[in-house]
């Protein structure tokens, strides 16, 4: 029996700039509903506290990226500038367009086919998206994402089995990881 998960398509929406997800059996957009991490993320938007935002969305890049190819370096050199404030929004745009071809390539191939380096780099290139909260929220999406990419069909196969929720249990530690950190952020 397929997971909810797994019946998911991801799409990069080009007007939106952003990855949606589709469910396979009906062909409609799933609706997201703010959980707790994007719930903080929007609140410490409203409080314009844009810098822990990209410094949330570089941390979770960073969770899920152990070796940086050469675009993702680029990448996050520059959303690190961002956080001190040495690059401008200009810069930060400017880069997040040239790499829409490669997103949109990632996610056609990448997503689709279960590549763990998929996530990874959308992540990459979330931390330099204009919007800080877009791309903080994004981020912690592709974190969770490459989380349950991670795992081997065959443990799948077993948790499933033995116990049915092995996997939100993961998902949940994650979660909680990127609520820690974000809370950690908060209290600096």
């Amino acid at each position: 029996m397929k997971s909810k998960q797994q019946d998911l398509i991801y799409i990069y929406d080009s007007d939106h700039q952003k990855i949606i997800m589709i469910d396979s059996e009906t062909g409609e957009q799933v609706d997201e509903k703010d959980d707790q991490i994007t719930s903080m993320l929007k609140y410490l938007d409203q409080e314009g506290r844009q810098i822990l935002l990209r410094k949330f969305a570089v941390w979770c890049t960073r969770q899920i990226n152990d070796k940086l190819k050469p675009m993702q370096k680029k990448i996050l050199d520059l959303a690190e500038e961002a956080i001190i404030q040495e690059a401008t929004t200009e810069d930060l745009k400017e880069l997040y367009e040239e790499t829409e071809g490669a997103a949109v390539a990632t996610d056609s191939v990448g997503l689709r086919q279960g590549e763990e380096s998929a996530p990874a780099y959308l992540a990459a290139r979330e931390c330099i998206n204009p919007d800080p909260l877009e791309g903080a929220i994004q981020a912690a999406r592709f974190h969770r994402i490459w989380t349950e990419m991670k795992q081997d069909d065959d443990s799948r196969k077993v948790l499933k089995e033995v116990k049915a929720t092995a996997q939100d249990d993961l998902i949940t530690q994650v979660e909680q990881q990127q609520t820690d950190h974000l809370l950690d952020l908060m209290n600096k």
